[in-house]
């Protein structure tokens, strides 16, 4: 075949033998230790994936642990500003009834004390008032004898 632009002989058996050679061993040192190691990066990523997942899901449980006891605690500190404000109306209730009873002691002792006072002053009148009734009788009974 002379004359045509593409010539068939063996050196086209002989590049083609070469190209498959050069494609195993490409295949062999090349291709396959990327894929390898692609295939590694690939799991490693979907091990840091599942492992970003697994410490948001922790971090959400946390949370709403974390949301729980601040709502526990809000509910305790209420409990315990009612009991406080609760104990605190009692005392001053109790106060109260106290003052008011010493109040009325004092008041009754008052009260004592003044009618002992008119008492013993009533007393005094009356003494007094028979020394005027006797001093009035003598006069009376003076002038008359």
């Amino acid at each position: 075949m002379e004359g045509s632009i593409v010539a068939i002989d063996w050196t086209l058996i002989v590049q083609a033998v070469n190209f498959l050679i050069f494609m195993v061993l490409i295949n062999k040192f090349l291709f396959q230790p990327l894929l390898g190691l692609m295939e590694e990066r690939e799991k490693e990523l979907g091990a840091v994936y599942s492992e970003a997942e697994a410490l948001k899901l922790k971090a959400e449980e946390m949370l709403k642990e974390v949301e729980e006891l601040l709502s526990r605690a809000r509910e305790e500190a209420k409990k315990v500003i009612d009991a406080a404000v609760k104990e605190a109306r009692e005392e001053r209730e109790r106060i109260i009834a106290q003052a008011q009873e010493e109040a009325a002691v004092k008041v009754e002792k008052a009260k004592e004390e003044i009618w002992q006072a008119f008492e013993s002053e009533k007393a005094k009148l009356e003494a007094e008032a028979e020394k005027l009734a006797e001093e009035i009788v003598r006069k009376i009974l003076g002038k008359v004898a």
